[in-house]
């Protein structure tokens, strides 16, 4: 397939709206869909429209496309739903797509195009996603764009013709975002969500209290398990083994980097993360 040239270190070939509104919501849908499409033939690149109607369907289509993923096809996915931050995705017929079942949909794609996929979420709340994030888990999407709270159909008419309009002119989707999107819908790269992850977890856990307190948790529990007696030399190799896995280091890095980035370079290196978490560690904390 042709593809545009996205300066994100992406390639692009195709756009998927995927639509899931009630009948007397369509209108703006199809007029948006109809400016997204005469981009599209100047552009060079592919539109598909498609339109589902439950949450089986929704995630029977995500399934075709994973597939389709692997033979070469690259999305932007361009999700024309409404959503609910604790209920999920909302589908035409009054259904829920939880939150998580959505992003074990977007997994499989994600894992098909290498860590390639970029979703555009026109849903209100759809930033709620990313909390399903794992880092033991691949990223279900290289970039998404997605509102955190409520965002009006105003506000997506006015907005999505001149992002992919800058899109197709200069295909760098950050810079596009900044351009149109900004700042009512925010945009997450997962290799920064990466190391503003880890350095959140090593400012919580990787300190050297921490550590020694999960060391001792774990010790006795580790010599259990082999059938050791708990004997001071067992005690001491244990203690120092497990303290050696639950210190960050760079295999660390790599050995979670591999699996959340799907093979691409985390971007970041020991040292960086190190600081991020001694900035983590320096926020206040608030009380809700």
């Amino acid at each position: 397939m042709e593809s545009l040239h996205i300066v994100d270190t992406l390639s692009i070939n195709q756009i998927v709206w995927i639509r899931s509104l009630p009948g007397d919501e369509l209108g703006p849908s199809r007029r948006m869909v109809e400016d997204v499409e005469m981009l599209s033939v100047s552009g060079g690149f592919q539109l598909e429209e498609a339109s589902v109607a439950t949450a089986d369907e929704m995630l029977q289509f995500l399934e075709s496309i994973a597939i389709r993923a692997w033979d070469g096809l690259r999305p932007i996915l361009h999700f024309d739903c409404h959503g609910d931050a604790d209920e999920g995705l909302a589908m035409a017929n009054g259904e829920r797509l939880a939150w998580d079942l959505l992003a074990d949909g977007l997994r499989q794609i994600n894992i098909a195009t290498c860590n390639n996929l970029v979703c555009v979420f026109a849903t209100c709340f759809g930033l709620h996603l990313g909390k399903t994030l794992r880092l033991s888990e691949a990223s279900p999407w290289y970039l998404m764009i997605a509102p955190e709270n409520e965002v009006t159909l105003e506000t997506l008419e006015a907005k999505t013709r001149p992002f992919y309009e800058a899109v197709t002119a200069s295909g760098n989707i950050t810079q596009a975002y900044v351009q149109s999107f900004a700042p009512e819908l925010q945009l997450f790269n997962c290799q920064g969500l990466f190391a503003r992850s880890l350095a959140r977890y090593v400012a919580q856990h990787g300190g050297r209290a921490a550590i020694d307190r999960r060391t001792e948790n774990l010790v006795t529990r580790s010599l259990q398990e082999k059938g050791q007696p708990a004997n001071r030399d067992n005690l001491r190799k244990e203690r120092s083994r497990i303290k050696g896995q639950l210190k960050l280091n760079q295999a660390t890095v790599d050995r979670y980097a591999a699996t959340f980035l799907i093979g691409r370079k985390p971007g970041v290196t020991l040292p960086e993360i190190k600081r991020l978490a001694a900035a983590e560690r320096k926020r206040p904390t608030t009380v809700s």
